[in-house]
């Protein structure tokens, strides 16, 4: 059986007691929106995040999907609200983003040079500037339009094999993390 998650991820550089006050803040925006309720049946193999579905999980999904009941009972499918840094990976979704102006393919030094960027993002923490190779186009990686590419960032929040999440829930995530945000949806 495959596992999917999809990660909502705050990119800009923030202290300790800001990751801390934002996690606060994520935590009680989905609290109060019963979307989550803390994990009283937590198990390392079985249900290993803090906080599981709440009464009101079904208002968290962009549509209705009939196997939502299911999804209640299966494993792994809890919330993890994390205020360290982590490199976030789409895993087996893995994809070069696209440019946001022009969607061109990202520039041929993103590929060609992909860990070099990569290890100076996650140990300098600055988030690397691309260039679009056909429009001239510059942003940071988490202004390029994918949501199967890698970003590295705390605090962030990720929902372990729910139905799609609808966009109004995705947005209110990210205008509590604040600065600049991202997704990755994994498969592995």
């Amino acid at each position: 059986m495959s596992e999917h998650s999809v990660t909502v991820v705050r990119l800009d550089r923030t202290s300790p007691t800001e990751r801390e006050k934002i996690v606060l803040g994520v935590q009680d925006l989905l609290l109060a929106q019963q979307v989550i309720a803390p994990n009283d049946r937590r198990d390392a193999s079985w249900q290993p995040s803090s906080w599981k579905a709440g009464p009101a999980a079904r208002t968290a999904v962009a549509e209705p999907v009939d196997w939502f009941d299911a999804f209640l009972d299966t494993a792994n499918n809890g919330v993890d609200i994390d205020g360290e840094r982590h490199v976030h990976h789409p895993v087996e979704n893995d994809e070069a983003p696209r440019c946001p102006e022009c969607a061109a393919e990202a520039p041929t030094v993103y590929t060609d040079t992909y860990g070099d960027w990569l290890e100076q993002w996650w140990t300098a923490g600055d988030e690397p500037l691309f260039t679009c190779d056909q429009c001239g186009w510059t942003g940071p990686i988490g202004d390029w339009c994918s949501e199967f590419s890698v970003l590295i960032g705390a605090p962030a929040v990720t929902f372990f094999n729910w139905p799609p999440l609808s966009p109004t829930l995705i947005t209110a995530i990210r205008e509590t993390l604040g600065g600049g945000t991202g997704s990755v949806v994994s498969h592995w």
